[in-house]
C-alpha cells in the first residue's frame, strides 16, 4: 500500500485528504484506506451525523489517484467531470468523533486512451466500514493535458459582477457567510398561494407538501474564488465540489429543513460554470417518497443553457421524536 499525499488528489490541505493509502488487490480491483476527518471545512457533520456528501469527495479523490498512479496521467493534467452519483446505505452511522468508513474498493475501472495518454475514466466505488458496506458512488471524467486545457479555457476571470449578498447562513446549514453559495434571486416562480418566499415553500412539519403543488424557487450563484476549500486547486471556473455544494444549499432551502442530510445525489455536469457571468440555481421539489426522503431537482443555468443538474434526496437530520409525553 502506498501513501496518498495531498497533491495526488489535487488538494493542498492534509485535513482535506480522505484517503490515506492505496494499493492493488488483484488484476482489476484497487483498494483504498479511508479516513474521514473529524471535521471538514466544506462537508461538515450535521447534528453529529457524518455528512454523506463526503462519499462524493471520496469517489472523486479515488478516481484522481487511479488516474495518476495507475494510468500515469501527468500531475498538471486537468479533469473535466461529467457525472457524479453516490448513495449512503443504512450502515453509515459515523459521527464527527468516530468516522465510519475504513476501506473503499474500485473494480474494473473503465478507461480510454489517446495514444499512451489517459483520455477518459469512469469508476464505481464501494465504501466499507469493516465488513459492512455503507455507501457507493461512481464518477466519470475526461482527462485533459495542460496544453489542451490552456487552449480550452480563458484563464483568470474577474468575478466582479457575481452577486455577493448571501442567504442567511443558518438557512443552508452554515455558520459563516463566506461558505454561503447562494444570493437571493430576482424572482421566485411558482410559489404556492399564501406563501411569501423560498423558506416557506415546504414547512418543516410537512416537508413533502402535496403531490400537485408547484414547489420551485431560484437563487443566484455566489462563488468566492478566494474560498480556501472550494477553490483549493484552481480558480478559473467553479469546480465540481462547489457545484454540488451550491446544489445542496438550494435543495435545503427548497425543502424547508433546518438540519438536512443528503443521503443520495445523482449529478450531471454539462458545461463549465463560469465565474464572470450570472448563474441561476433553481430547485424543484418532486413527488413524495414513502421512505421519508424528499427528492429535489436542482438545475444551474448560465447563458440560457443548463450547466449542471442533479436530483438530491434529503432527509431530516433531526426527525420528530415519538417518545415525548402526550398532553391530555
Amino acid at each position: 500500500m502506498s501513501l496518498v499525499p495531498p497533491h495526488l488528489v489535487h488538494r493542498s490541505d492534509d485535513s482535506d485528504v480522505l484517503l490515506t493509502h492505496f494499493g492493488q488487490s488483484d488484476a482489476d480491483t484497487y483498494q483504498f484506506t479511508v479516513q474521514w476527518p473529524t471535521t471538514h471545512a466544506l462537508f461538515s457533520s450535521v447534528l453529529g451525523r457524518a455528512n454523506p456528501m463526503l462519499i462524493a469527495e471520496t469517489v472523486r479523490q479515488a478516481g484522481t489517484v487511479l488516474a495518476h498512479m495507475v494510468y500515469e496521467a501527468p500531475m498538471d493534467d486537468q479533469f473535466l467531470l461529467w457525472n457524479l452519483r453516490y448513495e449512503s446505505l443504512p450502515g453509515l452511522h459515523g459521527t464527527a468523533g468516530t468516522p465510519a468508513p475504513t476501506k473503499a474498493f474500485i473494480r474494473n475501472p473503465e478507461v480510454t486512451l489517446r495514444g499512451r495518454r489517459l483520455a477518459t475514466i469512469r469508476i464505481e466505488m464501494d465504501l466499507f466500514a469493516g465488513p459492512l458496506r455503507i455507501g457507493r458512488g461512481e464518477a466519470s471524467a475526461n482527462c485533459l493535458s495542460a496544453a489542451a486545457y490552456r487552449r480550452l479555457r480563458p484563464g483568470a476571470v474577474d468575478p466582479a459582477d457575481v452577486p455577493r449578498t448571501p442567504i442567511p447562513p443558518f438557512r443552508v446549514g452554515k455558520e459563516n457567510e463566506r461558505d454561503v453559495m447562494l444570493s437571493p434571486g430576482e424572482t421566485v416562480p411558482a410559489v404556492p398561494a399564501g406563501l411569501t418566499g423560498p423558506a416557506e415553500l415546504i414547512g418543516p412539519t410537512s416537508p413533502a407538501g402535496t403531490a400537485d403543488t408547484p414547489r420551485t424557487a431560484s437563487w443566484q450563484l455566489r462563488a468566492d474564488p478566494n474560498h480556501p476549500v472550494i477553490f483549493d486547486s484552481q480558480s478559473d471556473h467553479l469546480p465540481g465540489r462547489g457545484i454540488i455544494e451550491a446544489m445542496r444549499q438550494a435543495a435545503q432551502l427548497a425543502s424547508g429543513l433546518e438540519h438536512a442530510l443528503v443521503p443520495s445525489m445523482n449529478a450531471e455536469f454539462r458545461r463549465y460554470v463560469e465565474l464572470d457571468r450570472p448563474c441561476t440555481v433553481s430547485a424543484e421539489v418532486l413527488a413524495d417518497r414513502r421512505d421519508g426522503r424528499i427528492p429535489i431537482e436542482v438545475t444551474m443555468r448560465q447563458d440560457n443553457e443548463v450547466a449542471a443538474l442533479a436530483v438530491l434526496y434529503l432527509e431530516d437530520a433531526a426527525p420528530a421524536r415519538h417518545d415525548l409525553p402526550v398532553r391530555p
